[in-house]
């Protein structure tokens, strides 16, 4: 029998390594057709967004994978800090 708690959470937190590795990907893209410095830009909104809202997957995936209720807490609290971070950025960008 499949554990499809166990699926969902693990795809999760998979989704957001690769939304983080695109992030990265488009930031070296950046520098190359740009002339940018790597820094600048993963600092741009577009690469921001993307990394944070990865990290916010990742995290969501791993609350569901741990067992401790205390590691529950602090992967919900890690996601709840990079969807906030998420947040921010998005509202940077409209600016």
């Amino acid at each position: 029998m499949i554990d499809w708690y166990s699926v969902g959470f693990g795809a999760l937190w998979i989704l957001g390594l690769g939304l983080v590795t695109t992030a990265l990907s488009f930031a070296n893209y950046l520098v190359s057709q740009q002339k940018r410095r790597f820094k600048q830009a993963l600092e741009m909104p577009a690469c921001r967004i993307m990394i944070d809202l990865g990290l916010v997957f990742f995290c969501l995936g791993w609350t569901g994978s741990v067992s401790a209720a205390w590691e529950r807490i602090v992967w919900a609290v890690l996601a709840l800090i990079f969807a906030v971070r998420t947040w921010q950025a998005r509202k940077m960008r409209n600016v």
